[in-house]
């Protein structure tokens, strides 16, 4: 019997563990584009912030986990004031009640203000 509820508990955990990959937001641009417009300075760059819980303790992906990604993305295109068509996505890998890993990438392209009109 005792046999058994382990390898049924044993089943259910090997079941429960998986990933997922999911969009969370699509942006126009980082910031507000001022009028005078912009000049794409590079091709799309791509930053990530993880986060890790263990048996459940560990940090929350927020907006400052968005903002994380966002500084690592813009920080790989030199020069540039901003980021257009960000895309920022999700992904999970779980495998309770161990642990869970999740990482939020932002990918856009870099792009500088043009100066204004005299």
């Amino acid at each position: 019997m005792k046999k058994a509820v382990k390898a049924v508990v044993a089943a259910s955990l090997m079941c429960a563990y998986g990933c997922a990959t999911s969009p969370v937001a699509f942006k126009e641009s980082s910031v507000p584009v001022p009028p005078q417009g912009y000049t794409v300075v590079g091709s799309d760059v791509s930053g990530s912030c993880d986060q890790i819980y263990v048996f459940g303790l560990g940090g929350s992906l927020t907006t400052s986990q968005q903002h994380k990604a966002y500084k690592d993305a813009i920080s790989q295109a030199h020069g540039a004031d901003a980021l257009v068509g960000m895309c920022i996505d999700e992904s999970m890998f779980w495998c309770p009640p161990f642990f869970v890993t999740r990482i939020m990438r932002v990918t856009g392209t870099p792009v500088k203000f043009n100066p204004p009109a005299k």
